[in-house]
């Protein structure tokens, strides 16, 4: 490979472009010191991939781009083409003529190589230069510098030298690239192992963890068929229970029903009976006085009768005297005085017929009274039998906790056991207005059953209690484990304004201080709305963040599903004290209403009592007026009689005193027929009185028979209306339980799901799995998967590791091949330098001899070489005590002899005779001659004795100050240039 072009634009001192042309053989670049001549130099070397700004004279990089003259702008751009003949040469460019170039441009950082004009990466230009021979360590370029170097550098320094002439530089390259490769290979294996090692570790547990998953898992499906079969003949049976026990209540309350109408016809009835009673009571009260006055009339007559009869015998035996005027006179008198006291009498009896009146009116309304009182009495001894019903069943179900879940209720009935710690469940320790209870029940749902405990070493021991004795399962709340939740200050102040914003919930619950926490950590984030409309609105304004429930028990959970509708009116433990207290605290109001109708009735009832006596008093009072009355007219009627007999004496003795007689006679017969009418209606109106007393009698035995068969049928409604809630409350749990445990509605479970077995058989399975399960403890149902992975990537880097290791034993392999060739290459190089070293020298110093060894023999890779010199007449074992001129004639024997043994395409020489005498100077330049069929030389020189024995020879020089320009010129005015310019420059000085 040769060097045939050289061009430049903005390289350093190259301004201007340049081109140096070169044939083969010794070429000559002259010039005065400054003229930039060495510039082709560094050139050449940066082009061939020189990194350090030092090597080339310069702090940085940038600093090889033109910096500007007094005449020149400086340039942004530096740019430098080398152009090869590559037809001899054996290397990977498949280009006889090739060019390399490198663009570097200031400011930007572009550092850009190129082959042929195609962008290529450094390395490959760095290749070029090893597989040449021309790379930056080998002796394609030698300076002043590097002679001086030779001869004082260690053994191992020198030999660097002998390594790029025995073409191993690639070799120690691919080395080193080799060792980067194990190193990392190395460090990646260690990576790897540490990171199998840790898997290993992990996979001992995980695979514990995934057997104990896989039971788990089995068991759990197993318990899961058989307990959804449960739940969804549960849900069956208590659904069945349910409707039969709804059905049969509205039968109940049907009947119950109409043994109400049938009471209030009784009650009716009986006001019914009661009023004709007493109506028929005084028509025969009337109908026994018009009969006692008849009587009365009868008997008056038939005296009347009887002295008429002995009158008419007196008169006619002439017992009459005259003084029948005076009798007629005083008769008169007499009936004028009975009339008077009859008037009185009626008028004394009307009073009391008013009185009578207002009495008996009196008497229906206390009639009507009682029966309104017990009708009273009644519904609210009926309403006291529900209220002790339904709180019997309340306190049942207290007492037996029939409302709790099993976990719950086995610790709350064990409760002396854990003692203090053991708080209560969150329904106990929490106390709510009732107008708020639905919202919160709805947040809290299953929480209200939640065991509150001190920390979570009792949550623990209550977990193992309930495990050791099947006791169920339960979730607990420690205190001091649990955090206060809150909604943001600026979402809150976003809120509170708005119309229907009702609280946080929260500050809806009252607790001790002791609880404040749990209301904080169960409700501090949850926001009590009026209804749903508003609730959506909150949850626009708060993107959906918390979760908002109204008052009706509607909830908007956290990202925005809604839920809500028409909720079945189970009992809920929220409230169960307080609903036991309000039932307590209505029983003595209604007693007290009941004690308060009994005394209205009991007043009512003396009332009636009074005028039942007043009316008796009354009617005693008229009987004797009334009798007084028939006495004084029966007075009255026997003197008109006596006055009509006087007069009928006077008139018509005889005549008349027969009709008088026969008057009295028809009197007496239409009062006799009178009172025969008289008695049978009395008869009748008894008959009536009786068959009224027996039927409100009758009627008062059925009411009360259906009185007492209501009572019993609201004891029973009651016991009917808590097994059906009980139904209920078990059909919803189970719903529940099937909604969140197993995310599964009846409808698809009861699809899929079927109890197989005996209802006891399949519990006490589900009892046994439970068992087995909690017997497992804590499962880790995330190691199967964990399992999968950490087995994956313990195969991958398993696999990975085998792969590295094999990488690595090839890399060793290699290395292990690469140091040989390097040990065989050196070997030879030393032993093929060493004749023509000794040659050189000899020539070069005139006689001597010189000789090359190693430092150690038994290693080569890491021995130096060192150099055994003796020149004519000397014997001096240490070349460092040899003079400067004897140094560099050493160290320029060393490298010709090398290029004898190892010629190079390329040898570029910086002023490196400068040390020499003339004498070697001219030794030095005819050696050149020697050795340039095998080797191109480009010398860069200012001594004569080299200028005078080159094939071509360029001249540098710096017309315009700064910049460098080259011309061909021929020896003789290569010595006047050089003369010319160095006494400018002296003048300058």
């Amino acid at each position: 490979m040769k060097l045939i072009k050289v061009e430049a634009h903005g390289f350093k001192s190259f301004a201007d472009p340049i081109a140096l042309s070169f044939d083969g053989g010794v070429a000559g670049i002259v010039g005065p010191n400054g003229s930039g001549k060495s510039n082709i130099n560094d050139a050449i070397r940066w082009v061939l991939g020189e990194r350090s700004a030092k090597e080339l004279r310069g702090d940085k990089m940038d600093d090889v781009i033109f910096q500007g003259s007094a005449t020149a702008k400086a340039m942004n751009k530096a740019e430098v083409t080398l152009t090869f003949d590559n037809k001899e040469a054996n290397n990977s460019i498949p280009h006889e003529i090739f060019t390399i170039s490198r663009v570097l441009e200031r400011g930007n950082g572009s550092n850009k190589y190129y082959i042929n004009g195609e962008e290529c990466r450094q390395k490959d230009i760095l290749e070029i230069a090893m597989e040449s021979g021309i790379g930056k360590s080998s002796l394609a370029i030698i300076s002043q510098g590097t002679v001086s170097d030779i001869a004082q550098s260690t053994p191992e320094q020198r030999k660097a030298i002998f390594e790029e002439a025995a073409g191993v530089s690639k070799y120690k390259f691919r080395k080193k690239e080799a060792l980067t490769k194990l190193a990392r290979t190395q460090e990646g294996l260690e990576k790897i192992d540490i990171r199998i090692k840790e898997i290993e570790r992990k996979l001992i547990p995980l695979r514990k963890q995934a057997e104990k998953a896989k039971i788990f898992i089995a068991k759990s499906d197993e318990l899961k068929q058989v307990e959804i079969g449960l739940l969804v003949d549960n849900i069956k049976t208590f659904g069945q229970k349910y409707e039969s026990l709804s059905q049969e209540l509205d039968g109940v309350q049907e009947t119950k029903s109409n043994l109400d109408e049938r009471i209030k016809e009784c009650e009716t009835k009986i006001s019914q009976s009661t009023s004709f009673r007493i109506e028929a009571q005084k028509q025969y009260e009337e109908l026994d006085t018009e009969l006692k006055q008849i009587n009365e009339r009868l008997r008056n007559i038939e005296l009347v009768l009887k002295e008429e009869t002995a009158r008419e015998r007196l008169i006619a035996q002439g017992e009459i005297s005259a003084s029948n005027e005076e009798r007629i006179a005083a008769y008169q008198k007499l009936a004028q005085a009975h009339t008077k006291n009859i008037q009185q009498v009626d008028r004394q009896i009307q009073v009391l017929s008013i009185r009578t009146s207002e009495n008996r009116a009196a008497l229906k309304k206390a009639e009507e009274a009682i029966s309104l009182l017990n009708i009273q009495k009644n519904k609210k001894e009926n309403d006291l039998t529900k209220i002790r019903t339904h709180l019997q069943v309340l306190e049942q179900q207290k007492e037996s906790n029939t409302l709790l879940f099993k976990g719950t209720r086995t610790i709350l009935e064990n409760k002396t056991f854990f003692g203090k710690p053991l708080k209560g469940t969150v329904a106990d320790l929490i106390k709510i207005d009732n107008q708020y209870i639905r919202a919160i029940d709805t947040v809290l749902a299953n929480a209200t059953q939640h065991i509150v405990v001190d920390k979570s070493e009792t949550a623990v021991k209550a977990v193992n209690f309930l495990k050791q004795n099947d006791g169920g399962r339960a979730t607990f709340i420690p205190l001091s484990s649990i955090q206060a939740k809150y909604v943001r200050d600026d979402h809150l102040l976003g809120i509170q304004g708005h119309p229907g914003f009702v609280a946080i919930a929260a500050d809806l619950v009252t607790t001790s201080s002791e609880f404040d926490i749990l209301k904080k950590f169960l409700l501090g984030n949850v926001i009590v709305a009026s209804d749903i409309d508003q609730a959506n609105k909150i949850a626009n304004i708060l993107e959906r963040r918390y979760m908002i429930v109204t008052m009706d028990g509607d909830t908007i959970r956290p990202g925005g599903v809604i839920v809500g509708g028409a909720k079945d009116k189970t009992q809920s433990l929220l409230g169960f004290d307080e609903k036991i207290k309000e039932l307590q605290g209505l029983i003595p109001g209604i007693n007290a209403q009941i004690q308060l109708i009994l005394t209205k009735l009991h007043e009512v009832e003396n009332s009636r009592k009074q005028s039942y006596e007043l009316d008796s008093s009354l009617q005693s009072q008229i009987s004797t007026l009334i009798s007084k009355k028939t006495n004084e007219q029966n007075a009255l009627d026997s003197f008109e009689i006596k006055l009509n007999n006087l007069n009928a004496q006077i008139q018509s003795f005889n005549n008349q005193n027969k009709e008088n007689t026969k008057s009295a006679q028809n009197d007496l017969e239409i009062l006799n027929t009178k009172k025969i009418t008289l008695e049978s209606e009395l008869s009748a109106k008894a008959q009536r009185i009786k068959l009224l007393n027996n039927d409100i009698e009758q009627t008062n035995l059925t009411r009360n028979d259906y009185s007492s068969t209501l009572n019993q049928l609201v004891l029973s409604y009651a016991n009917k209306l808590s097994e059906k809630d009980r139904s209920k409350l078990l059909l919803d749990q189970s719903r529940e339980r099937l909604a969140a445990q197993y995310k599964m509605t009846f409808e698809s479970a009861s699809q899929n799901y079927h109890l197989e077995l005996p209802r006891e058989q399949a519990e006490e399975i589900v009892r046994d799995l439970r068992e087995e399960i909690d017997k497992l403890g804590n499962v880790n149902i995330e190691s199967l998967e964990a399992l999968i992975e950490e087995e994956e990537r313990f195969n991958n880097f398993s696999k990975s590791f085998a792969e590295l290791s094999e990488a690595k034993h090839k890399i060793e392999k290699s290395i292990a091949e690469n140091d040989k060739i390097i040990i065989s290459r050196l070997t030879s190089i030393v032993d093929d330098v060493n004749a023509p070293f000794n040659d050189v020298f000899a020539t070069m110093l005139g006689g001597g001899k010189a000789e090359l060894y190693w430092s150690d023999p038994n290693d080569i890779l890491e021995s130096g070489i060192e150099i055994k010199a003796q020149p004519p007449g000397k014997n001096i074992a240490n070349i460092k005590l040899f003079s400067g001129g004897e140094k560099s004639l050493i160290a320029i024997s060393l490298l010709f002899g090398i290029l004898k043994a190892r010629p190079l395409p390329l040898c570029i020489l910086d002023e490196v005779e400068a040390a020499l005498d003339e004498a070697n100077v001219v030794r030095y330049a005819e050696y050149l001659q020697e050795l340039k069929a095998k080797t191109q030389f480009l010398v860069i020189t200012h001594r004569h004795g080299t200028m005078s024995r080159v094939d071509s020879l360029f001249g540098a020089t710096m017309q315009n100050r700064g910049v460098t320009t080259f011309f061909s010129l021929q020896l003789a005015d290569a010595k006047k240039l050089v003369a010319d310019e160095q006494k400018e420059m002296d003048e300058d000085i």
